[in-house]
């Protein structure tokens, strides 16, 4: 298991998903939340088989191979292979009760976005969850209503923890980019895509086509 965050890192945002592929928002919205909370990394951790979601296209390697590239050298971020190294089914909570043991004195922060923090409620040991790692959640378009997204959680929660929910949103801006558009780009169109340098780093890209990653249906 790998797990590269450095020793004077003492706030560290954590950045889950599948990563199927990484596209350019994944990169530059945690690294504007990080500045905002003031958090001195960010460490991204690829799904082994997400709960709520279908598994991967890409396997974890490339996946991991794909966020290295994206992220380049000079990033004040890392990606750990933790939840592929345990494999099955990637909970959340069990991967912060890890971390908290790995990381000792360091604070976590859980980066979500306002879609899941309105399926928050549903999460295996939500509460505990936030215990080991306080949620940050991203506020864009179209999930960007803090009003109706604090009413739609309200039936799930105490007076108390709603009020604590009201200081865990960060506004970020529009990013047009989500992996599933480049998925179905590259199913129909293929790597050579030109929409796709608009959607992806140039490093994940590469990797893509040279490893044909995601290859066009026969017929």
């Amino acid at each position: 298991m790998r797990l590269d965050v450095p020793s004077d890192a003492r706030s560290v945002l954590i950045f889950g998903g599948a990563f199927d592929p990484p596209h350019r928002a994944h990169i530059a919205l945690p690294q504007m939340v990080a500045e905002r909370i003031g958090a001195d990394w960010v460490l991204y951790i690829p799904a082994a088989a997400p709960p709520l979601k279908d598994g991967p296209a890409a396997s974890g390697e490339d996946r991991i191979a794909m966020l290295n590239a994206a992220l380049g050298p000079e990033a004040r971020a890392s990606v750990t292979n933790l939840e592929l190294a345990r494999g099955g089914q990637s909970y959340t909570v069990d991967t912060l009760a890890d971390l908290r043991d790995r990381l000792p004195g360091v604070t976590l922060r859980l980066l979500i976005g306002a879609d899941q923090a309105r399926q928050f409620h549903k999460w295996r040991e939500a509460r505990r969850v936030i215990a080991l790692a306080e949620p940050v959640v991203m506020l864009r378009p179209p999930h960007d209503d803090r009003a109706a997204i604090l009413a739609e959680m309200a039936p799930h929660l105490t007076g108390e923890e709603l009020a604590a929910w009201e200081s865990r949103f960060v506004e970020t801006p529009v990013m047009e980019a989500s992996s599933t558009e480049v998925r179905e780009i590259l199913r129909q169109q293929g790597s050579e895509a030109e929409r796709l340098a608009e959607l992806l780093p140039a490093g994940v890209l590469a990797l893509i086509r040279e490893g044909a990653l995601y290859p066009r249906p026969t017929a």
